[in-house]
């Protein structure tokens, strides 16, 4: 996980794929001292390494001493210590990874990193905002369930409050890829119910390429499993797959259990469960339509039986 240290104090900053050193409140690294110009100095991830480059600052910026001239860039590794504006004011390299996708406040603040590849604004108990990562892109959800691809440094709003979006382009984890190869994909997962009686205890099993997971018995099953009928009922009347089990969100609201903002929570919990399972596109357990307040469960591959 990509990060720098201030040697003087031992603070440490999470790094941006493009992370501007400066003055300037906006900058990444903000240094409110004189002798640091407005937009001093790039600390960039190329895609195999980080570089440093001075942006003709009026003090300079020292790579180990060393005064940089101005545009050159510069490798930095774990270890490499960089000053901006005075020498003796050292930052030094101590991860030189690939940055992590994550969301920082515009204002200030310390940056909110993705739980595998989703993450929810203001919170994951209160997910107004959701990002999470598709198969080809990073996909925004917002509260009126609008969806729309979002790109680095992309900034968008939240309760009053600025985001922007950081993620190095291009960049694939290892993790995605070994879950696309084994298949796990919501679309080929079988999910298996089992519901007691009274209907308090939904017990869940998640089944692909001849693997089976134990979801357990959490009490966001339930929302899953009314899902699961809905479809599984439109199948059997014949509708076609692209119509059948889609749900508004209003016909909740009768279940305290299941109505807004429960609902968004139990959402978020289920992709999050998904998502730590290893299902690639773990925000597609359930399925939203933008603007109609409809959703459904993402795969019609499902069985019911009661205890």
């Amino acid at each position: 996980m990509a990060s720098i240290r201030e040697t003087s104090t031992g603070r440490t900053r999470l790094l941006e794929p493009e992370h501007l050193v400066g003055r300037a409140p906006s900058c990444a690294l903000h240094i409110n001292q004189r002798y640091v110009s407005a937009q001093h100095a790039l600390l960039r991830w190329t895609g195999q390494r980080w570089e440093v480059k001075d942006l003709g600052s009026r003090n300079g910026t020292f790579l180990n001493g060393m005064r940089l001239k101005a545009a050159e860039e510069h490798v930095i590794r774990p270890g490499t210590r960089v000053a901006f504006g005075k020498p003796d004011q050292v930052w030094e390299m101590v991860d030189d990874g690939a940055p992590c996708p994550m969301v920082v406040p515009v204002d200030g603040g310390d940056p909110v990193l993705f739980e595998g590849e989703l993450l929810a604004l203001p919170s994951s108990e209160d997910p107004r905002v959701t990002v999470y990562r598709s198969e080809s892109a990073w996909l925004l959800e917002q509260a009126d369930e609008s969806i729309t691809p979002i790109t680095n440094l992309q900034t968008f709003e939240v309760e009053g409050r600025v985001w922007r979006f950081c993620c190095a382009e291009g960049t694939t984890k290892t993790t995605l890829a070994d879950s696309s190869s084994l298949g796990l994909e919501v679309k080929h997962l079988q999910l298996s119910f089992s519901v007691s009686a009274d209907e308090e205890h939904v017990q869940l099993q998640m089944s692909c390429g001849g693997k089976t997971v134990d979801m357990g018995a959490r009490t966001h099953n339930y929302l899953l499993l009314t899902l699961a009928r809905r479809r599984l009922e439109d199948a059997a009347a014949g509708q076609p797959e692209t119509a059948c089990g889609w749900l508004y969100q209003d016909d909740f609201a009768h279940d305290s259990m299941m109505a807004s903002p429960q609902l968004n929570i139990d959402v978020f919990r289920l992709r999050k469960q998904f998502s730590t399972a290893g299902v690639v596109d773990a925000a597609n357990i359930v399925e939203r339509r933008p603007r109609t307040r409809q959703l459904r469960i993402g795969t019609g591959r499902l069985s019911v039986v009661r205890l």
